[in-house]
């Protein structure tokens, strides 16, 4: 598989590598997002040894030994049956006298890469944890050329004992590195890496808003079939390769991952969001201890995230779900039965050709805008403004007012808010008299209601632009163009 992007990541590591002392790297992030592939990747560019590890999900004790024996003897050169560990500790005795033997050339660091370390430890104290931070303690870290990388997928596992732990690897992670999805000008390096000779800004958002930055599932794509028909294929066949990837994914992350998957399901509903308070009200989230938990794990996994209202109280705070995924599996892909799919070969294109599936483009199209703050920001030329983003809403107090919905409002340092409105057309988006006097209100109301001293400007995010008139000449102060941020 061809190697893109990751530029930063790959410079945290390399710094790692360069220390003139050992380096203990901590790599996490959502489940399919390439971690591995990274490490891999900058491992295979160096000329050091390597030890290799992989954890394997809901796997005994007896077979991660096993492995590690595997590995192990595949590394130093050792049979199977000459060595017998019956506990991690015994493992990481070995692998410490075997790492003492190695000579290691000039400016060559020893790599040991352990990938799904909380599988290995089954999330609980199986002796894993313990067994690897005295081999670090006593032993790698009072060398100079052992590079150590831990990886992840269940986030909040590796944050709290890791990363935050406080026991024995307390401050003992030299490097941290949390992958986040692609970005929509990464995905496009990604396709175009991987066999696509051209790709329309159409279609790259359209795979967008089913697979995310997502390398994984990106990799799934066959560049020579059309959007409709990849979809179909990977999701909507007998065979589809992704059908059942949401319960997979949950199920390998979260111990209690019913209540994960119940967070996100009520989410999904509301674009906007729910505060707390909304979701506690749901039966089996009613406990304010175990909820706060998995909101959490769910936000350091990276599905969701946190939404401030400006002005706001702590009540006001919103939780939405981020992840493209999640939005179109829950709505069109789990709620599909077998029997429609095994009847239907052209399922995908009916419902492509829906006004439901319309609508509900613009509200992923309007996600896409909330995970590309930075990028908007650039387009907009305030990428070296200090900035926060917030939602904002206005209830009418009198038959007489208007209520107002605020999704996305950039305040700048500068003095300058703007009201960020996204909108998915095939064509120019033309902005008629309704509209305009929407908007109107959405900047008289939040100036008055907020008592808001500086300028208050509409910025558009769109496909393929506004097309100009009356009302956009002096509505809108800025337009940015997908292509702006690709």
């Amino acid at each position: 598989m061809n190697f893109v992007e990751r530029k930063s990541e790959l410079e945290i590591l390399e710094s790692a590598y360069q220390k003139p002392s050992s380096s203990f790297v901590a790599v996490y992030g959502r489940r399919r997002i390439g971690k591995t592939e990274l490490v891999n990747n900058f491992f295979q560019s160096k000329s050091c040894f390597l030890f290799s590890l992989t954890g394997a999900y809901n796997a005994t004790l007896e077979a991660h030994l096993d492995n590690f024996t595997d590995k192990f003897c595949s590394a130093f050169g050792c049979s199977f049956d000459e060595v017998d560990f019956k506990s991690w500790s015994d493992a990481f005795r070995a692998l410490r006298d075997a790492i003492a033997e190695i000579e290691t050339q000039k400016d060559c660091k020893i790599g040991i890469f352990i990938d799904e370390l909380p599988w290995l430890a089954q999330m609980k104290d199986n002796g894993f944890k313990s067994a690897l931070s005295l081999f670090w303690n006593d032993f790698a870290s009072k060398l100079d050329d052992i590079m150590l990388v831990v990886c992840g997928s269940a986030t909040s596992w590796i944050i709290e004992h890791i990363i935050e732990d406080r026991g024995s690897l307390a401050n003992r992670v030299t490097a941290i590195i949390h992958l986040q999805s692609f970005t929509l000008k990464e995905t496009k390096s990604f396709l175009l890496a991987h066999g696509y000779k051209n790709i329309s800004q159409k279609d790259l958002v359209e795979y967008y808003m089913v697979f995310g930055g997502v390398a994984h599932y990106l990799s799934l794509i066959n560049p020579r079939k059309s959007f409709i028909q990849n979809i179909q294929t990977i999701f909507f066949s007998q065979n589809g390769v992704l059908r059942t990837e949401y319960s997979r994914l949950f199920r390998s992350l979260f111990n209690n991952f019913h209540r994960h998957e119940l967070i996100i399901k009520t989410l999904v509903k509301s674009w906007s969001g729910l505060s707390f308070a909304e979701l506690k009200k749901i039966k089996k989230l009613s406990s304010s201890s175990t909820l706060h938990s998995a909101l959490d794990e769910l936000e350091a996994s990276g599905f969701i995230v946190k939404h401030f209202r400006y002005g706001q109280k702590k009540r006001d705070t919103l939780y939405r779900v981020k992840d493209p995924f999640l939005f179109f599996f829950t709505k069109w892909v789990e709620t599909t039965s077998s029997v429609e799919i095994f009847q239907n070969r052209n399922y995908f294109l009916s419902l492509y050709q829906t006004q439901k599936y319309k609508i509900w483009s613009g509200y992923a199209f309007e996600n896409i805008c909330h995970n590309h703050i930075l990028e908007l920001k650039e387009a907009l030329g305030v990428g070296a403004v200090l900035t926060t983003s917030h939602y904002w809403r206005y209830v009418p107090q009198s038959k007489d007012e208007q209520g107002v919905q605020i999704d996305l409002l950039l305040v700048r340092a500068d003095g300058v808010a703007n009201i960020i409105e996204c909108k998915y057309n095939n064509s120019e988006f033309v902005i008629d008299k309704k509209y305009a006097q929407n908007l109107e209100n959405k900047v008289s109301v939040f100036n008055e209601v907020t008592k808001y001293a500086h300028t208050t400007t509409v910025a558009m995010f769109t496909l393929n632009g506004v097309k100009r008139n009356e009302y956009s000449d002096y509505l809108v102060s800025d337009s940015v163009l997908v292509e702006g941020i690709v």
